[in-house]
């Protein structure tokens, strides 16, 4: 690509309770080869008092000269991720960004990292979101997700987790959704399929955007060139496990036709018999228990309503389709259980290959 006609991008980092990360994160801006004047950099104050902020304020000045043009947001609380990426979001597309990219505050590009997911979304112009290569910033020879997987019940999970660097595929791959801790998101995508669903806070959000963007005509793909490092650990809160299986619940009840989870509602129950057992062995199955209440709640399904006529208004793709994509297991080894083992991923091999025969519409 010439340099003169390079999109411009704009870069997006909340800062939340990451000031130790900010070393990194501005020395890696620092180091991109990619053209400062076709960048912009949106830092968003999440956790304001936090400390993040004047840290970020001090790397700023260490590496001046040497980064993109800095817009602060602050709006005075913690939006969460999709709130605070969200208010980014709309102003980089009013500024007219060709694209905007989603990093993580504690994550850091390596230098071709942005070049080369240009470079990959340029490639196809249906291409709405390009993922980095995501490896551990704790060990840059393992891998935190080389795109992320869908299992057809709803379940997300990075793909690749703690496999070596090498394995990793060598070309530019399709992927079911990108991670949101380091992807470029095409503008004009956005202004058709929408931001975040701000009702998500976090969890699943990233999943939710690129069905959307899937059911819009959109792609989704990971550029094995383009690397970021991410300092990964995952989370055992308990509290965790109640927004993780409440936005899952959201996310298929709003983007699968209803023909779709008429015949997922048996494997959609059953399911649930063995996963309620697992959260009563593990203790949260009173968040188990809250999720339902909320999905009873009429406000829920008014929402939802109201969301499923948005997505059908973007369906450009049949579920057949979608499924296309989608896992028939659950291989991430920090999620790993009895109920996984045992019942949902040899049963769900053979669901799930009956489900994309039966499946036509």
């Amino acid at each position: 690509m010439n340099e003169i006609l390079l999109p411009t991008v704009d870069i997006i980092v909340l800062l939340y309770k990451n000031a130790q990360f900010m070393p990194a994160l501005f020395s890696g801006l620092a180091e991109l080869d990619y053209p400062r004047d076709c960048m912009t950099l949106h830092l968003v104050d999440n956790g304001p008092g936090d400390g993040t902020l004047p840290e970020a304020g001090r790397q700023m000045e260490k590496f001046a000269g040497r980064l993109p043009k800095t817009i602060i947001h602050e709006p005075g609380k913690n939006l969460g991720f999709t709130g605070g990426n969200n208010l980014a979001m709309r102003q980089a597309l009013e500024r007219n960004a060709d694209y905007i990219y989603l990093l993580n505050g504690d994550a850091c590009f390596e230098p071709q990292a942005l070049m080369e997911a240009v470079k990959a979304a340029e490639k196809n112009p249906q291409i709405g979101a390009v993922q980095s290569l995501l490896v551990l910033q704790q060990n840059p020879d393992e891998i935190n997700s080389w795109g992320n997987a869908l299992h057809y019940l709803g379940f997300g999970y990075a793909f690749g987790y703690q496999r070596k660097k090498s394995e990793a595929p060598h070309e530019m791959k399709e992927i079911a959704y990108p991670s949101g801790a380091g992807v470029l998101l095409r503008s004009s995508a956005l202004r058709k399929v929408g931001l975040f669903d701000e009702i998500f806070g976090s969890y699943h959000e990233d999943l939710d955007l690129g069905w959307r963007l899937r059911l819009a005509g959109f792609s989704c793909a990971m550029a094995p060139q383009s690397v970021v490092q991410h300092h990964y650990e995952f989370s055992r809160s308990i509290q965790k496990w109640y927004w993780m299986e409440r936005n899952r619940f959201l996310t298929i009840l709003k983007n699968y036709k209803t023909a779709t989870l008429v015949w997922l509602a048996p494997q959609i129950i059953a399911s649930e018999l063995a996963l309620f057992v697992f959260a009563f062995v593990k203790g949260w199955w009173r968040d188990k228990l809250r999720v339902y209440a909320y999905l009873l709640k009429p406000a829920t399904w008014k929402y939802l309503g109201e969301q499923r006529r948005v997505v059908n208004s973007l369906r450009q793709v049949n579920d057949r389709e979608i499924l296309r994509l989608t896992a028939p297991t659950i291989a991430y080894q920090d999620v790993e259980s009895w109920p996984v083992k045992i019942f949902l991923n040899p049963i769900g091999r053979a669901l799930h290959w009956l489900t994309k025969v039966v499946v036509f519409w």
